[in-house]
């Protein structure tokens, strides 16, 4: 260090050479900092909550939810069909509100005049549980020509389901004597993971899902005309519910905050080394 002829103080270019260089340190290792924290942050945008969403489809031809049969025998599941018919309104599922949606799936056909077959299903969502009350039957006075008869409420809940849950499925036996409630529970584009190919009495099932797009399909069937059901449930409302328990989130490659902060000091660590050893 040297004064100058106006007494200025005059540094040596090696002193204004090492305070810039500490000051590109420092802005080298702002630019390492906010680098990491704007990937964290994007990286924090990425990893996924556990939710489940759902929605509601016919599975008979065309999306509808209902079919009429006659010459239907039950033993062989054959029979001529009627067409099909129904809506689900509104169309995709109910909202997450606890709230009893009933009719949410309706629709009746004719098979001859004045004889109608009818399907409807109530519908309720409670955060992760999920109800349903499947209905088919004839109109009272069903009647007239129309040999061995038969009506079908066929339709599937979807699940897009991220994390690992727990589920139960239960089932109640068909309210009506002589119809049939199957159900199966399956991975879409994967195998059957719970079902019932019986549909005649109460059933539970349990099993675990992870992420993935899950298919919920209930086949209820009805070749008992002029047979009611129970005082309180003549058109024979079943229930069917399923019940999803969260376990834990889905292993995946998202660093926890911890780690993304160490690797950070060492990557500005390791660039303060290599700094230090070129001078």
């Amino acid at each position: 260090m040297r004064v100058d002829a106006n007494e200025r103080v005059v540094l040596p270019n090696t002193v204004v050479e090492r305070i810039f260089g500490e000051v590109s340190e420092g802005i080298d290792m702002m630019r390492v900092f906010v680098f990491f924290l704007v990937a964290f942050s994007g990286l924090s945008q990425i990893a996924p909550a556990a939710l489940i969403s759902s929605v509601l489809n016919g599975a008979r031809s065309g999306g509808k939810p209902g079919e009429i049969y006659g010459d239907y025998i039950p033993a062989t599941g054959i029979g001529t069909s009627g067409g099909t018919f129904g809506s689900i309104d509104p169309a995709g599922g109910p909202p997450d509100d606890g709230q009893v949606y009933s009719n949410f799936i309706t629709g009746s056909k004719e098979f001859t005049p004045g004889n109608r077959g009818f399907i409807a299903t109530t519908v309720r969502r409670q955060g992760f549980n999920f109800f349903s009350t499947t209905q088919s039957y004839f109109a009272p006075s069903f009647a007239g020509t129309v040999i061995d008869p038969m009506v079908q409420n066929n339709a599937y809940w979807e699940f897009t389901v991220s994390g690992i849950f727990d589920y139960t499925i239960t089932a109640q036996a068909p309210q009506i004597t002589g119809n049939t409630r199957t159900y199966r529970f399956e991975k879409v584009g994967g195998s059957v993971l719970s079902q019932d190919s019986v549909g005649t009495q109460d059933t539970t099932r349990t099993g675990q899902v992870a992420s993935g797009v899950y298919r919920l399909y209930y086949d209820h069937r009805n070749f008992s005309p002029n047979v009611a059901g129970p005082p309180n449930n003549i058109i024979g409302g079943t229930n069917l519910d399923i019940a999803f328990t969260f376990s834990s989130e889905e292993p995946n490659v998202v660093p926890e905050p911890t780690s993304i902060a160490i690797f950070s000091l060492l990557a500005i660590g390791g660039t303060l080394a290599r700094r230090r050893s070129r001078r």
